[in-house]
Formats: structure tokens, sequence, C-alpha cells
């Protein structure tokens, strides 16, 4: 598989040096922002894309005036970085920075993309990234992007990953999302000693391991009895207490009991809910040596949501909504 990784620092007429940071907090937001696609045909849009009846200029300018509304919401507090999935290319990306989100101090970006495929990761930065790069792993699975993010504190290491969706056998689904789960743990495995972030859209639920039989799942709770040998075969391992966090077992949320989350999911497919959404961190988020976790949650913002409480989805028959996913904001606090 080939991939292009872009490295890019965007000079805007506003300087994000005069817009204030909060030294206390550095916050991550990942978003699946459903199929953003730009009007330039490259001939790998979905079919949907293609025909400038159905797609123009206005609705795309449109799109990414809905996209800058949702991530620099009040609520969200600007996040420091985004993680985005489901980007058409590096032209969204430059065009979202150009018209709405550089002024507010978002420079640096890194992107990745599969040779052929319709869609790209991002990660888009208040702080300097230091650098990026493309890890890949077996025919049909798609990159994983690392970018190292300088801090006031200390480096932060994103990897911007979007798993294989649940569309089709299962079998054959799950074994490029388990695929991709040892892309990622055999890459990490480079960085030990690094504060590291998991982001994205997983297309599978935290508890995954237990929804499936006997299966081994590219997710796996580290209550499962077989846990520590799916590991060893390459599953990313989580688990919800912080003491048992360590080298390649990843810290999720949305299994710490003690927080309470009052959330159903990050998205709704025929009318339920699941938690494919995540930020999976590290050890280093409980070291009390500099970033430390402070919070986390599923950004139910109303004009994500339609009238049922579900996400509004973007419909390009109607030019109407936002995306079928709900972002999710990691926040960490300085010590």
């Amino acid at each position: 598989m080939v991939c292009l990784v872009l490295l890019c620092i965007l000079l805007l007429c506003s300087c994000s040096c005069d817009l204030p940071q909060d030294s206390a907090h550095f916050r991550v937001l990942s978003y699946n922002v459903q199929n953003l696609f730009d009007t330039y045909l490259d001939g790998t849009e979905y079919a949907e894309y293609q025909d400038s009846k159905a797609w123009s200029q206005s609705s795309y300018r449109m799109r990414l005036k809905t996209l800058s509304q949702v991530v620099l919401h009040p609520r969200l507090n600007l996040p420091d970085v985004l993680v985005l999935q489901e980007v058409e290319n590096q032209q969204v990306v430059e065009d979202l920075l150009q018209y709405h989100l550089g002024r507010h101090g978002y420079s640096w970006f890194a992107s990745a993309k599969a040779e052929g495929d319709a869609i790209s990761v991002a990660i888009i930065s208040r702080h300097p990234i230091k650098d990026a790069k493309v890890h890949t792993g077996e025919k049909g699975t798609r990159p994983v992007l690392e970018a190292t993010v300088e801090t006031i504190r200390d480096d932060v290491v994103l990897f911007a990953l979007h798993a294989k969706s649940q569309i089709g056998e299962f079998a054959q689904t799950e074994a490029l999302r388990l695929e991709l789960a040892k892309t990622i743990t055999a890459s990490v495995r480079q960085r030990e000693g690094s504060l590291m972030l998991l982001c994205g859209d997983f297309n599978s639920n935290p508890s995954a391991v237990w929804e499936h039989g006997d299966v081994q799942t590219a997710l796996v709770d580290m209550n499962h009895p077989k846990a520590m040998r799916y590991l060893h075969e390459g599953s990313i391992v989580l688990t919800g207490k912080s003491e048992e966090v360590g080298p390649l077992i990843w810290y999720s949320p949305y299994l710490d009991q003690g927080l309470d989350l009052e959330t159903k999911g990050s998205c709704n497919w025929d009318g339920s809910w699941h938690k494919y959404d995540q930020i999976l961190g590290n050890g280093h988020l409980f070291d009390r040596r500099g970033w430390e976790f402070s919070s986390f949650a599923v950004c139910d913002l109303p004009l994500c949501l339609e009238v049922n409480g579900r996400p509004k989805a973007w419909n390009l028959q109607t030019l109407n909504g936002v995306s079928d996913h709900l972002p999710v904001l990691l926040t960490l606090s300085g010590p």
C-alpha cells in the first residue's frame, strides 16, 4: 500500500501567537465528519459526489462552515488538536483552515491517505507538529497517521486512525480491524516512554470481545480471560482502571466506571448506539510527571443532534445535517 503523508505549516493573516492558550489544559477532539469531499474530481470520490448537480461549491463551503461551527463551539474550549476522519484530502484541510480555523490559531496539520482511497485522516493543531509519519499494514487496511505535537509540557504523540466499518461479513471486516490494531501495536513499541493517544473511529466498541463469542477482536477488554493471549497476537487491550494501564494496556474512558459517563455512545445505526469514536491513552496519563488525564466526553452539541437525540447525519440529497457521528473530547491537565 502506498500512502501520502503531508506535514504543513499554514501561514495565515491572523498570527496564532496573539491568541490566548490555556496552559493548564490540553484538549484533543476526535471527529468522524462523514464524507467531507471537495468539488474537484480526482476519480476516487464516492459516485454520488461525482455529480456536479448534486454536489456544488456552495454546498461544499456550507459544510466547511458547519464543521467549523462544531469544533469552535464554546463548550469545547477551543481544542488544541483536532483529529478528523473522512476528509477527502489535503485540499479539504487547507480550505477548512483558510476559511475558518486558521484565525483561531490552527496553523499546523498533517494528513494521510492511501493511494486510490476516497477518504483520509488528518491531524490539525494549534501547537507545532514536530514530525509525522504513516504506518501501513496488509493490503486492504487504512493507513495510521502518527504525529508528535510539541506543547509547553511534554510532547504528545497522536495516532490517527479510521478502522474498517462493520458493513459486510463480520469475520472479514473484523480481520481488517485486527490487522489495523496489529499495525498500531507494532508502531507504538517504537515510542515507549512518550505520552501516546490513539484517536479515531475504531468502528468497534470497547466491549467488542464480549459481543462475538470465541473470536479474537481488534479491541479486547482486559477482563476477558484471553486478553493476554490476544495482546500478544496484536489486539489492543483496554482497561478502565488507571492502575492497570501500562505498556500496551490502554486506558479507555468508556470502561472507567468511576467516570459515570452519561452517554449512550457516539453514533447510532439502526436504532442502536455504539461507542466507536474513542481516544485511548497509555500509562503516562497517570504518572504525575506531565499531562494527566482530566476528563472525557461525547460532545452532544445541539447543532449535531436530531430532535430524537441521535446524531444529525449529513444527507447529500437534502443538503442538510452535520455527521452521523458525534465528536469526542479528551482533556488533559497539568500537574
